[in-house]
């Protein structure tokens, strides 16, 4: 399951982050760098209009486009 199946208000453990070709070499880095790295517990605040959320880490809200929200796969 990834992070864009997830409703509004979930409470969800980051499991990975899929690689494909489409990604930027960097992307992983940033997305540990703000905390979103395996292990992680984080809650769906938003949905915005276009499929990206925006969720909460720790004390940070992060808002995710949507390509991103579909690499982050979640433990079910």
């Amino acid at each position: 399951m990834n992070l864009a199946e997830v409703p509004p208000g979930a409470h969800v453990v980051l499991s990975s982050v899929r690689e494909d070709a489409r990604t930027s070499p960097g992307s992983g880095v940033r997305l540990r760098e703000l905390g979103l790295r395996p292990g992680a517990g984080m809650t769906v605040a938003l949905r915005t209009p276009f499929g990206g959320r925006v969720v909460l880490v720790g004390r940070r809200r992060i808002a995710l486009d949507a390509a991103t929200v579909r690499r982050l796969e979640i433990a079910s």
